[in-house]
């Protein structure tokens, strides 16, 4: 049985070595899309990309291939190829976390999976530093994939143990909480995230 996020995330999935050489599978959604979800909120193209979790820069790579000035962080090293060595010999992806960043300034930004590895203590820091982006676009698990997965025999909790398994409603309610205006693509199954202050 093919494991769930091939179901949840059939637009853009490429193997990678993990830190430690083992190879994985990178499930996410491909730059373009994430670009046509901004345009379609927000009117116009973005021309400023951030990937806050990186990995081995493959967003980041994309971005910049359609014209973004594109940039990314992660909180680790990963085994990248040449078609990545430019992005982080240049500096345009760096090995840090998001709660070391000043303030994001990019038109999109987009985190996959990161800010369920913040506690709640933490979230509301690590949210604050997309303030004065254009959108910011979240794909992660809740409870609901939890709940998905296991109707297909996969068993989503065992994944580097995130500590923020929600549902839906709360993570909608976080946004709210921390100034954003949100909305679920349901797609794409990720939340769109609006500045209150933009």
């Amino acid at each position: 049985m093919p494991h769930y996020y091939y179901k949840k995330y059939p637009y853009l999935n490429y193997p990678y070595l993990d830190e430690d050489g083992e190879p994985w599978i990178m499930f996410s959604i491909p730059a373009y899309a994430l670009a046509n979800m901004y345009k379609q909120r927000l009117g116009t193209m973005p021309q400023s990309f951030f990937d806050c979790g990186a990995a081995v820069g493959e967003l980041v790579r994309q971005a910049d291939e359609i014209g973004m000035d594109a940039r990314g962080i992660d909180i680790r090293q990963y085994p990248f190829d040449v078609r990545h060595a430019k992005y982080f010999k240049s500096g345009r992806i760096q090995i840090k976390s998001i709660l070391d960043c000043d303030p994001i300034k990019s038109d999109l930004a987009y985190c996959n999976g990161t800010l369920t590895y913040m506690d709640q203590k933490t979230l509301p820091l690590a949210l604050s530093k997309f303030k004065n982006v254009g959108m910011l676009i979240a794909a992660h698990n809740t409870t609901e994939d939890i709940e998905a997965a296991r109707a297909q025999g996969d068993d989503l909790q065992y994944c580097s143990e995130p500590r923020l398994i929600k549902s839906r409603d709360w993570w909608m309610n976080s946004f709210v909480k921390n100034g954003f205006l949100p909305d679920w693509d349901s797609k794409y199954q990720c939340f769109c995230a609006i500045p209150k202050t933009r």
